[in-house]
């Protein structure tokens, strides 16, 4: 890992600084993967962070925001802090409206990278209920939320394509309000052959689209361990992953009325899955 950041703890006065600019390269999705590095902001989410355990690499607060949170702030270990005068700050927040916290984190142990035949066939085993596939959903906001609901009922693990919004983006973490930060997460290289893997293993999967051999979702009885896919918001689940699946099925909506959000949609079939744990 490349030794950014983690000098004395200082004080930085120049948008120049060598420190500023590595922040600002972690806006990139393969610097944060050449560093294995990423960063989140806001007071909550470095409480959620904290909470469950996870020590960060370093802290970018603004000057008002070490006033304002000295405490917290202060609980990380002062070797680790860089307070950052106003306008340096901005440079390197991308909120509208910034709280002056900066959190520059090690990527997470819960998040587990699925490469090879015996990644897949570990997934199959090591998910206790369902799992929810995500394919190429590239907005991070759907992504973010899909995670949050998943990691609150329970009911399911995310396994998300290498396609999907990057669960590293600070746009990702802030949408699940703090749940990557406890939920086990899969991100497969080849999402084709994580649903193949698990499939022969037993499990039924269900593609979240209309086809062939369509089921309407409360017409048939969901089973513990049953997986769902949700595909790309625009165009759908990938034909070769429908076609890897026992069946499609539909969520019942008006005629007339437009097709939901992925993470609508995702909600509801997580919600199916949770009533399927509580049943069963």
């Amino acid at each position: 890992m490349v030794r950014f950041f983690l000098e004395m703890s200082m004080y930085i006065e120049s948008k120049a600084n060598e420190r500023i600019k590595n922040v600002v390269k972690l806006r990139d999705k393969q610097a944060r993967q050449d560093n294995r590095l990423f960063f989140f902001e806001g007071v909550s989410l470095l409480e959620e962070y904290l909470r469950h355990g996870h020590i960060p690499y370093a802290l970018f607060v603004s000057e008002d925001a070490n006033e304002r949170y000295f405490a917290l702030i202060d609980s990380v270990g002062r070797d680790k802090v860089f307070v950052l005068r106003e306008d340096v700050f901005k440079k390197i927040s991308t909120e509208k409206a910034p709280q002056g916290i900066i959190t520059v984190s090690a990527f997470l142990d819960n998040v587990i990278f699925l490469k090879d035949k015996d990644d897949y066939e570990l997934l199959s085993v090591q998910a206790e209920g369902g799992l929810l596939f995500l394919d190429s959903l590239q907005d991070a906001g759907n992504v973010g939320a899909i995670i949050r609901t998943a990691v609150a009922l329970g009911s399911a693990e995310c396994v998300l394509g290498r396609d999907c919004a990057d669960i590293y983006n600070n746009k990702t973490v802030r949408a699940t309000m703090g749940a990557v930060f406890s939920g086990r997460i899969y991100i497969a290289d080849n999402l084709s052959q994580a649903i193949n893997t698990v499939r022969s293993s037993g499990r039924r999967i269900f593609a979240a689209t209309l086809g062939s051999r369509t089921l309407t979702l409360g017409e048939f009885e969901i089973k513990n361990g049953d997986c769902f896919v949700v595909g790309n918001e625009g165009n759908g689940i990938n034909t070769e992953i429908i076609g890897l699946c026992d069946n499609a099925v539909k969520i019942p909506i008006t005629n007339g009325a437009e097709s939901l959000n992925a993470s609508t949609a995702a909600a509801i079939l997580l919600w199916e899955l949770k009533n399927a744990r509580v049943v069963l």
